[in-house]
Formats: structure tokens, C-alpha cells, sequence
């Protein structure tokens, strides 16, 4: 496994900046998350898989890390992890992965349908 992989430095989250990114076919999406009393500041991501943008796309998964050097590191080996996962599967075809942004699209629109 390639174990380096591009973040920004903590100060750039703490600065109330998201960041997104791929590596192959993973795409993913850090979030900072301000603090309160009860909840100390965090970083929530996103991962799925490409080639289209988030808003098209099913997440396969969203976890939360501590706003930390520490964090930071454990969000990096998770990421890692995910572009593993996500970059070993066999590639789908041009129409398969239009097929599937078109099914995310319907499924947000009946979701949208169904709140109005």
C-alpha cells in the first residue's frame, strides 16, 4: 500500500476550510466540525467511489476524527485504507457508472419528492 497521501496542515481545518480529493477511483471530503462545551472540535469525512462529484455519488462511508495532529494521521490511515479498498476493484464501464449517477440522481429526487 502507498502510504503517503496529501493533507492539508491542521491550521487549514481549523480555519473553518474543507478539503476534497481522489486518489484513482476514491474520492473523498474532510469537513471541519466546530466545538462546544460537550463536544471537542472534529473532522468528518467522506469517501466514495469516482468518477463523478459527491452530489452524484452513494458515500460509503462517513467517520468523524478528533481535530489533531493525532487525527489528522488516523484520518490519513483511513483514507489509505479506502484507496485500497476502492482503487483494487475491478473498473466498471462507461455505462455502468452512468447507470449508477443516474439511480443516485432518481434516488435523490423521489427523496426530494417525498419531503415536499
Amino acid at each position: 500500500m502507498d502510504d503517503t497521501m496529501f493533507l492539508p496542515v491542521l491550521s487549514h481545518f481549523e480555519n473553518e476550510n474543507f478539503w476534497t480529493a481522489s486518489s484513482g477511483r476514491m474520492r473523498y471530503r474532510v469537513d471541519p466540525v466546530k466545538g462546544d462545551e460537550e463536544n471537542p472540535p472534529s473532522l468528518t469525512a467522506q469517501v466514495w467511489e469516482g468518477p463523478w462529484r459527491l452530489q452524484d455519488s452513494t458515500v460509503e462511508e462517513t467517520t468523524s476524527f478528533p481535530m489533531s495532529e493525532e487525527g489528522l494521521e488516523e484520518l490519513r490511515a483511513w483514507a489509505l485504507t479506502w484507496q485500497e479498498t476502492i482503487n483494487a476493484r475491478p473498473p466498471r464501464s462507461l455505462k455502468e457508472t452512468i447507470q449508477a449517477r443516474d439511480a443516485r440522481r432518481a434516488e435523490l429526487e423521489a427523496a426530494k419528492a417525498e419531503g415536499e
